[in-house]
């Protein structure tokens, strides 16, 4: 699922697409291409869900291992 906005920036136009896979696996082949292009990307996991954090951990490490994103 993708949301997309649009903010003016210093007379800019910005565009903010926020991609929710829901960290499932069938997506994980392609997150890649989902990053192509970005300043940056936010990691979002469930605090009560160990998995989901280790999930995010995983995806950051594949991510910054191949790419020069810049995660928060």
């Amino acid at each position: 699922m993708s949301y997309d906005t649009y903010y003016i920036v210093e007379e800019k136009i910005v565009k903010a697409q926020i991609w929710d896979t829901a960290g499932q696996e069938r997506y994980r082949a392609i997150t890649s291409a989902y990053y192509r292009g970005a300043v940056g990307a936010f990691l979002v996991y469930d605090i009560t869900k160990r998995q989901t954090f280790d999930n995010a951990l995983r995806c950051l490490k594949e991510q910054t291992l191949n790419d020069d994103y810049i995660f928060v």
